[in-house]
């Protein structure tokens, strides 16, 4: 997660160890709404996750803790590997999301993070258009380990009235073909802050 986008969210806390991360967190949580917990700064820009395993251990227990648990290289899709994402044990709600903003555009580096991982995933060849159905089975991959009895959602962001609503709610068609049942569509982050519609 880059370091701008966490310091929004709260204090950004890093230790290579679980318990002396788990006791920073709980320290600050006292004072504060949230936190972001890492193992430690990649980066003046980034900061690395933890292991999937320590999010239970480190989860606070009257609250919530929101994983981000893949990454896409800032590109409005990705070609989810199979291993893809690694969701630490008692997920309950698992969210993927994809940028309407790649829709009509051709596979390639510039719109898809691994484009020929999304190739395979959806049957459209590099440099062919991306068209709603296939920008929905790219993000269904994303839900392939989810565990059972976890929610299924989707957030598409860059949305617009307009011709990208369109794009987008037949992406979200295709999504509940799928089985995902509750899809957010959001002008972030085009606008800060954002439009809601909520499908």
């Amino acid at each position: 997660m880059f370091i701008r986008e966490a310091e929004r969210v709260g204090p950004i806390l890093t230790a290579e160890d679980r318990d002396e991360l788990r006791s920073k967190a709980v320290q600050v949580l006292a004072r504060e709404e949230a936190v972001v917990a890492g193992n430690r700064l990649l980066s003046r820009e980034r900061v690395g996750g933890v292991e999937p395993d320590w999010v239970p251990f480190l989860a606070p227990e009257d609250g919530v803790a929101l994983v981000e648990a893949d990454g896409s290289r800032r590109r409005p899709l990705k070609g989810m590997a199979a291993h893809e994402p690694l969701l630490p044990e008692g997920a309950t709600l698992a969210v993927v999301m994809g940028g309407v903003r790649a829709l009509g555009q051709p596979v390639n580096e510039e719109h898809v993070h691994r484009p020929g991982v999304f190739s395979e995933l959806t049957g459209v060849g590099p440099d062919h258009t991306i068209d709603a159905e296939a920008f929905a089975r790219a993000l269904l991959a994303g839900l392939r380990n989810v565990p059972d009895g976890a929610r299924r959602a989707a957030l598409l962001a860059d949305v617009d009235p307009g011709w990208t609503m369109t794009g987008a709610s037949a992406v979200a068609r295709t999504l509940w073909q799928g089985g995902v049942r509750k899809v957010i569509l959001s002008s972030l982050p085009k606008e800060t802050p954002g439009q809601v519609w909520t499908l």
